[in-house]
This record gives C-alpha cells, sequence and structure tokens, in this order.
C-alpha cells in the first residue's frame, strides 16, 4: 500500500520536471526573428503543446475518477452517489447551455490569419463564459461560508 501513495507523488514530479523544461526552453530558447516588431519565441508551439497536454490529462483524470467516485458510492451510500452525479450533471449543463447560448461574432482585432470558424469562437466564447459562472460561484460559496461562519 505505500508504494500506492508514492504514484501521486512520482507522477506529479515527472509533470513538474517537464513544465519546468518547457518553460525554460520557451524563454531562454532564442526568438524565430529577432528583429521582428513582435519576437516570438522558437518553442511557442512546445508550450502550447504542453499546455493542452496537461488539459487534456486533467479532464480525463477528473471525468474518470468521478465516474469511479459514483460507482464506489452507488454501492455503500447511494445518496451520496446522487449527489455527485448532480454535481456532475450541473456542470455538463453549465457547459450545454454557455455553448449554445455562445456569440460566433468574430472580434475585429484579430488577425487575417487568425481562424475565424464558428466552432472556435463558440468554443472559446463557451470557456471563457463558463470560467466567469464558476468564478463567480466560487465567490459567492466563499463569501456564504464565511458569512455562515461568522454567525454561528
Amino acid at each position: 500500500m505505500q508504494s500506492l501513495n508514492k504514484i501521486p507523488t512520482i507522477a506529479l514530479a515527472i509533470l513538474l520536471a517537464i513544465s519546468i523544461v518547457v518553460s525554460l526552453m520557451f524563454f531562454f530558447g532564442g526568438d524565430v526573428d529577432p528583429n521582428a516588431e513582435y519576437p516570438e519565441p522558437n518553442f511557442t508551439g512546445s508550450l502550447l503543446n504542453w499546455g493542452y497536454i496537461l488539459f487534456v490529462l486533467t479532464a480525463v483524470v477528473t471525468i474518470i475518477l468521478a465516474i469511479a467516485g459514483f460507482i464506489i458510492r452507488l454501492g455503500s451510500d447511494f445518496r451520496s452517489a446522487i449527489i455527485s452525479i448532480c454535481g456532475i450533471s450541473a456542470v455538463i449543463l453549465l457547459l450545454l447551455i454557455t455553448y449554445f447560448s455562445a456569440d460566433v461574432t468574430p472580434y475585429a482585432n484579430l488577425s487575417e490569419d487568425t481562424d475565424h470558424s464558428e466552432l472556435s469562437m463558440r468554443l472559446t466564447n463557451m470557456c471563457v463564459v463558463s470560467s466567469f459562472i464558476l468564478a463567480g460561484i466560487v465567490t459567492l460559496v466563499t463569501l456564504l461560508g464565511f458569512l455562515v461562519k461568522r454567525i454561528k
């Protein structure tokens, strides 16, 4: 059982080491054209790809652990399992609502070679609006928790 507890620590250390290497490559790897008005680092693509990998890895692990937690709780505590599935359903509902209500109008300040597809604009708007809503919820819950603690 002791070795099972070391797996997350080892995974965190590996991900942190790769992140540090990619960051150092980005900041100290030079520029594509040093004489350009806005210099572009050589390893911009590597940094973005690493960010995408971390995002997808986080999403996949979160989904797998949520499903596993639901299955484990289903056998022992049915009410807790229903509450966890309601939380997951609320996040999915939030994403669906923000996706279908997203504005697909391209921004005027985007360059000509930027992808203006409806899907990319809708997904970007969905992520931004969802982030604002979730940040607002976290702020409200924090304030309410503080107030309830003060009242008791």
